[in-house]
């Protein structure tokens, strides 16, 4: 009986192996696979196909690891995500699948690398700016303070398997959903092809006219940085006197009193910063268009300070921008004032 038991139990571990979760576009159905992240005996001679013809991570060194895995945190998220052609490369230059992307989400960068990119920073222990109560990973940032590997499905697809409490967050608070290949304007996002990350196929709806769902995401850290109109993070009733910039409830151009936001300005650009439309519209660019995080910042980073989109509105667009070279010519896609 007691063998029987333990035969069932074997069988259970192995019937496992190939289960899959669901989530968004990577990490989900048929690409969520248990063996490429965890090992069940840190011990591994051949991958999991009965002729040993298919393929594996190696196991890093000075395992076995907590929870089973390959190997620990960020290091095991990057065996697949840098410089690795069959996945989305995060860090640094893209040479990964889609190497001639422009990626929305820009590119990560390292504690300690001496390379120029700002934005975030892996490995990182420094406390989020604006975080309130403060936040900071005492063990420095990794892609699961905002990721969930395992994907994340409350009511439907996760953009970019964003997790749903990141930083001071406790409760599910900021789930980011989207559509691919066909719009739905009740999702935030829209990705035209599926696993896409260039700029071309991303682009965000606005489900609530008066809410921004990616910045209620980066709010899980980034506190004091967002809020409504009027509140007491940006303040602004009636459009004037605004304490921090506004990432909801305020369409470009609609409103006129001390703001100088033009929509006939930032139509005017051959190339634009991406913002929020509750029609689903955005080229021709739209009276309902918002800007929101999305619109001056890679969420990732670039070589920029601060992960921020010099966009001038000609020239050919990389993820820094398109040539633009200071912080005014992105104020100036939307905003008139100087010269």
């Amino acid at each position: 009986m007691v063998k029987t038991a333990r035969l069932l139990g074997v069988v259970a571990v192995l019937v496992c192996l190939p289960m899959v979760a669901f989530g968004g576009d990577f990490h989900t159905g048929t690409d969520l696979v248990c063996s490429d992240c965890h090992v069940m005996h840190y011990s591994q001679s051949h991958d999991y196909t009965t002729d040993s013809t298919g393929t594996f991570t190696d196991l890093a060194t000075g395992g076995p690891f907590a929870k089973l895995l390959r190997a620990t945190g960020n290091d095991l998220c990057l065996s697949c995500h840098n410089a690795n052609a069959s996945y989305a490369d995060v860090l640094y230059t893209n040479t990964g699948s889609g190497s001639g992307d422009v990626r929305q989400a820009g590119a990560l960068n390292m504690a300690g690398s001496g390379i120029a990119n700002t934005g975030h920073t892996l490995g990182s222990t420094e406390t989020a700016p604006g975080s309130d109560p403060s936040w900071s990973n005492s063990d420095g940032l990794e892609c699961v303070d905002c990721h969930n590997p395992h994907g994340y499905n409350p009511s439907g697809n996760a953009y970019r398997n964003l997790d749903a409490n990141p930083g001071n967050y406790s409760a599910d608070e900021s789930f980011v959903s989207y559509a691919d290949t066909t719009n739905v304007l009740t999702a935030d996002g829209f990705v035209r092809v599926v696993k896409d990350y260039d700029i071309s196929q991303v682009d965000f709806n606005e489900p609530d006219p008066t809410g921004s769902a990616y910045a209620d995401f980066c709010k899980g850290c980034h506190t004091h940085f967002h809020g409504d109109k009027g509140g007491s993070e940006l303040g602004g009733t009636g459009g004037v006197d605004w304490l921090r910039h506004p990432t909801n409830d305020a369409d470009i151009g609609a409103v006129t009193a001390g703001d100088h936001s033009s929509l006939t300005t930032f139509t005017g650009h051959t190339n634009r910063v991406k913002v929020m439309s509750a029609t689903g519209v955005w080229s021709p660019p739209a009276s309902d268009n918002t800007p929101s995080c999305m619109s001056c910042h890679k969420a990732h980073g670039n070589q920029n300070p601060f992960g921020l989109i010099y966009m001038s509105g000609t020239g050919t667009v990389d993820e820094e921008g398109d040539g633009g070279t200071e912080s005014r010519d992105l104020c100036k896609q939307c905003h008139t004032q100087g010269d």
